[in-house]
């Protein structure tokens, strides 16, 4: 490449000269500061891989938990107005929960707890594990169950 200030073929570096920036050889560096080259930058959008807690750390929700809720909620005598102010979430919220269309994350689990005592999220023991395991198992349909199979002769 050529020096953009006398135009001699030579390796070039990024210099500024008087406010601009321009590409130098070696002998014309001098006459402004050299600007150093860039350091790479790690790429900071890179996906991190999350880490699964084991299986005696990971907790689930409890079956039928609307059910729960609302025959808690209602043995208290509370309304889901009250219920949902001291929770400190809005109406709607708890009406979804009630009515099964939402599943409480851990949080919002921990706060019914703390108003109504009790839990909705267990830990899952290695039985429990297996035993779900082994339900998937039979209730899904495999490609056999689909297509027919021809032999051959």
């Amino acid at each position: 490449m050529k020096c953009e200030m006398c135009g001699q073929d030579a390796k070039l570096k990024k210099v500024k000269v008087e406010g601009a920036v321009l590409k130098l050889c070696k002998n014309c560096q001098d006459t402004g500061e050299v600007i150093s080259a860039p350091r790479k930058v790690k790429n900071r959008f890179k996906k991190k891989k999350k880490r699964r807690k084991p299986r005696s750390q990971r907790k689930h929700l409890v079956k039928d938990f609307d059910k729960k809720v609302k025959a808690k909620r209602e043995s208290e005598e509370m309304s889901i107005e009250d219920l949902s102010e001291q929770m400190k979430v809005k109406e709607s919220v708890v009406h979804r929960i009630e009515s099964g269309k939402l599943k409480p994350d851990e949080k919002l689990a921990k706060k019914i707890k703390k108003v109504l005592g009790i839990q909705l999220y267990q830990q899952e023991s290695q039985l429990d594990y297996e035993t779900r395991k082994k339900e998937n198992k039979h209730s899904k349909a495999t490609i056999g169950d689909i297509a027919k199979v021809k032999k051959k002769k």
